[in-house]
């Protein structure tokens, strides 16, 4: 968990850990809902049940404060690697599998299709970028190093190294790959 907290933390501060950085990231309300889900894992995987009882409760009322606050609900049964980051909180849902290094934009949502026919929970990859109200729905596969357009709706698997535009959600294969081979 402490790792977790703290690779979640320099993504904010910066690597280099300077006064300013610091300041920034402790005040930065994002933070606080990342790391009372971190929290709130830990205290999931407890296993005692007479200490796990009681602080899930208190884990609760936490959570609920923070989302009021924020803006921004992410569930304690999502898995999430080290490293996310949330730009301007609010309106973002997260209950799926993230890999490290994802930045959600507000308006972002990852969750079920809801269409009551329990359709499962997004994967994302390592270095997935969401844009302000992309969406990404049901169980899909999004891989490493892909861009998701603001207002963009993935409802499909997407490969890695890939961008997807709105307003169709048009994905483009091997984009950042090439670009790649062309600055070489």
């Amino acid at each position: 968990m402490l790792n977790n907290i703290r690779a979640d933390f320099r993504r904010y501060a910066g690597d280099e850990l300077t006064a300013r950085g610091v300041f920034y990231a402790i005040f930065d309300v994002a933070l606080w809902a990342i790391a009372t889900f971190r929290v709130g894992k830990w205290i999931q995987g407890l296993r005692l049940g007479l200490v796990r009882k009681p602080l899930m409760v208190l884990y609760f009322f936490l959570y609920k404060f923070v989302e009021i606050l924020t803006g921004i609900r992410i569930s304690v049964d999502s898995e999430i690697g080290p490293g996310l980051q949330i730009h301007n909180f609010g309106g973002i849902v997260i209950h799926g599998r993230l890999g490290s290094g994802c930045t959600i934009v507000q308006g972002a949502q990852i969750v079920s299709r809801g269409n009551f026919k329990g359709q499962g929970w997004p994967t994302l990859g390592d270095n997935v970028y969401l844009g302000s109200g992309a969406k990404v729905l049901g169980a899909v596969t999004i891989g490493n190093n892909v861009r998701i357009g603001a207002n963009a709706v993935v409802k499909d698997d997407v490969p890695d190294d890939s961008v997807v535009l709105p307003p169709e959600s048009r994905v483009i294969v091997g984009y950042y790959r090439d670009k790649k081979n062309e600055s070489a």
